[in-house]
């Protein structure tokens, strides 16, 4: 006997006995729980109706995930493939260095010291 036979022999059992537990109740007990059932089963046969239904806020759920998903695809579809800002590799050392950005607001003067030095280090080796 493989698993689901096993689960069809179970489900026939317990069936078996709620059959035989229904045939021992009293009449009054009997009607009280048909009552029960035909309310649950009228309430289920309802539907929601309005614009705050599950349903409804699935589909504007799925609906607007859907339109974003495409929207995003097309921007990254259509994004331009520009050039990198960066030429010269010059300017990329200045991107890449972890030197403080102060250093390169003031970048005019250090060059020219750095000239300044060159030239009195070459006039004394002269």
């Amino acid at each position: 006997m493989n698993a689901n036979d096993q689960e069809k022999y179970l489900l026939e059992k317990v069936q078996d006995l709620l059959d035989e537990g229904a045939e021992d109740l009293n009449r009054q007990t009997r009607q009280r729980l048909e009552n029960v059932r035909m309310t649950a089963l009228r309430a289920a046969g309802e539907k929601y109706s309005g614009l705050f239904t599950p349903l409804r806020w699935k589909m504007v759920g799925g609906f607007s995930a859907v339109m974003m998903a495409a929207a995003a695809f097309f921007f990254w579809q259509h994004t331009p493939r520009g050039e990198l800002p960066v030429r010269e590799v010059d300017d990329f050392e200045i991107i890449a260095s972890r030197d403080h950005i102060d250093f390169y607001q003031n970048l005019d003067f250090y060059q020219w010291l750095a000239i300044k030095e060159n030239d009195t280090t070459m006039g004394k080796a002269s």
